[in-house]
């Protein structure tokens, strides 16, 4: 099983980089989210490029990648938080400098198309990513106090953190433990058969997705299982599935595969993803899923 670097942790006072390698930012959100950073007690330095608009995405994609370097490179920059998903890191993903990521591990966060580089981390640099919220779309205002609860200590703290997700749903038997690797399921599924891939061996799989019908839904399930990763998993995550419909028939593909485990462990219901009241979940550290007790925790702090 890969052993995966964890960045340091966040102090105050220090600087963290907002960067757009996806879609571009509202930049009067994006202002808000800024300020609410700044009230944290830290320093807040902008991308050269963020700002920029090019068809769907945040800029060119030399500008977009020319940020995300700028903010590794940089000795001053200590964490590098996404200012907005949407589209567009998966055409950065064969340029990126892995090597320059590696050199400098660093607090990276975001979600959704982020989900891309957070995988490529794991798989290229072995760096410890945070899927969580963003600074346009969810500072915008201010994170709520669960969303909050569950991403600031994570960053901050080198403790495992204390998890209360409210009321989860298990399935299979037993525990299991491992890495947790994944995200947005249609992210996800673009890296299969491609050098981008994480390894999926002993993992614990985290899966949500957004405005997707379940037929979508299970046929990118289905691929998931015929490219042998379903196999290859200790256990499933199975999270928040927004406008994702109809209802009744997700609730069933998702038992179907679930099913498909032979016994492994899955939760279910875990809120994570584009959902306001979310938790942040650490890609590469190293979580347990128990069925028997009804118990989905993080193992070990994400910081050093």
């Amino acid at each position: 099983m890969p052993t995966y670097v964890k960045p340091e942790r966040l102090r105050p006072g220090d600087t963290i980089a907002v960067i757009a390698p996806a879609s571009a930012p509202d930049l009067r959100a994006l202002a808000r989210g800024v300020r609410e950073i700044e009230k944290r007690g830290y320093r807040v330095k902008l991308g050269k490029h963020v700002g920029e608009r090019c068809d769907h995405l945040g800029g060119r994609d030399t500008h977009r990648l020319a940020d995300l370097h700028a903010a590794f490179r940089d000795p001053s920059v200590r964490a590098v938080f996404c200012a907005r998903g949407g589209a567009g890191c998966t055409r950065l993903l064969d340029r990126i400098d892995y090597d320059l990521v590696r050199r400098h591990p660093k607090i990276f966060a975001g979600y959704s198309d982020l989900t891309a580089p957070h995988l490529t981390f794991l798989a290229r640099a072995r760096l410890v990513t945070f899927s969580g919220p963003m600074v346009a779309t969810d500072f915008d205002g201010g994170l709520s106090p669960f969303t909050a609860r569950h991403f600031w200590p994570l960053l901050e703290l080198p403790q495992p953190p204390a998890l209360s997700p409210g009321k989860l749903r298990f399935a299979g038997k037993g525990s299991a433990q491992g890495p947790l690797v994944g995200g947005t399921l249609s992210i996800l599924q673009t890296l299969l058969g491609t050098p981008y891939a994480p390894s999926f061996a002993g993992a614990l799989l985290v899966l949500e997705d957004i405005g997707e019908e379940v037929r979508r839904i299970d046929r990118m399930l289905a691929q998931l299982r015929l490219a042998g990763i379903w196999q290859k998993i200790a256990g499933a995550v199975f999270t928040t599935w927004t406008d994702c419909r109809p209802a009744g028939a997700l609730k069933r593909t998702l038992d179907h595969y679930v099913k498909a485990l032979d016994g492994r462990p899955a939760v279910l219901g875990v809120p994570y993803g584009h959902v306001d009241d979310k938790i942040t979940l650490p890609m590469g550290v190293t979580a347990r899923i128990d069925a028997g007790k009804a118990r989905f925790e993080i193992l070990e702090g994400a910081v050093r």
